[in-house]
């Protein structure tokens, strides 16, 4: 997506004071380890779970809105760090050239460590939005501005991959083992009678019932519609799930599961009762 910027015999005006040998090798060394720590971050969010999870994903609302920004973020990442690894690959064959490099070497190292010598093509610049005018085909960036690029995107995607996964790991799991308190709720309902439309806590089953269906579908496909960012977090998944409709459905079954068994005692009693009066009449 992005090469290496080309310089006329790097005999040009260099950014700044021309780097020397020791500086030079300094900042290559520099570089490649930044290299390596770039390149395991975004495998790492390539293999992300979440990240999986959000591709094979039916998305609906916010998150189908954030994850299309996200897979153009990550695309554009992995431009970004071809380039960066262009630019790095064509430092070190400079370097390596010769043990003691002459100034020439140092001017065309100086221009690509230091100076904006790296261009990138501008991936949307064939659909541009009506108000942002002519587009840019490409932009130029030092190796520093792109890694700042980088982590901005990275932070940015990391964190919706995070969020996402937070609350698809939290909430449908939680929201799965109330439902199979509903229906043992529910039998026992059943069992003394207690059904909608002929008692009021049936009517209420009914309606927790249809919540949590709406709800775990809800989850399954927005999940970002259940997460509360952290306040003045900037840590990527800073933050944690809504749980407050489960809260509020898991609340309304432990009320309509105390009356239910209340009907229940009432009803054991009563049969105790009956019991105990045949049990007296027989004698």
């Amino acid at each position: 997506m992005g090469v290496a910027g080309s310089f006329p015999g790097f005999a040009g005006k260099p950014p700044g004071p021309v780097l020397d040998r020791e500086e030079a090798d300094r900042a290559l060394a520099r570089l490649g380890a930044e290299h390596e720590a770039i390149e395991t971050s975004l495998l790492a969010l390539q293999d992300h779970a979440g990240r999986r999870l959000l591709e094979g994903a039916e998305l609906t609302g916010v998150t189908r809105e954030r994850w299309a920004t996200t897979e153009r973020a990550i695309t554009l990442l992995w431009g970004y760090f071809d380039a960066y690894a262009g630019a790095l690959a064509e430092a070190r064959e400079i370097r390596a050239r010769r043990r003691h490099p002459n100034r020439e070497d140092l001017v065309a190292l100086t221009e690509l460590l230091c100076g904006e010598a790296i261009t990138v093509a501008n991936p949307g610049a064939s659909v541009p939005p009506p108000e942002a005018g002519p587009a840019r085909l490409s932009e130029r960036f030092s190796l520093q501005e792109l890694v700042a690029r980088m982590n901005e995107l990275y932070a940015r995607s990391l964190d919706m991959v995070v969020a996402s996964d937070a609350v698809w790991s939290a909430l449908p799991a939680r929201i799965d083992l109330l439902a199979a308190e509903l229906h043992r709720t529910r039998s026992l309902a059943h069992s003394v009678g207690v059904r909608p439309g002929e008692h009021p806590s049936g009517d209420d089953l009914a309606e927790i019932t249809e919540e949590l269906t709406t709800l775990r579908v809800q989850v399954v496909s927005d999940p970002l519609a259940f997460w509360l960012p952290g306040p003045g977090s900037a840590a990527p998944g800073g933050g944690r799930p809504d749980t407050s409709r489960y809260d509020r459905a898991a609340r309304a079954l432990e009320d309509v599961r105390r009356e239910i068994e209340a009907v229940l005692a009432v009803r054991q009693d009563a049969e105790a009762r009956l019991v105990r009066l045949r049990d007296v009449l027989s004698r």
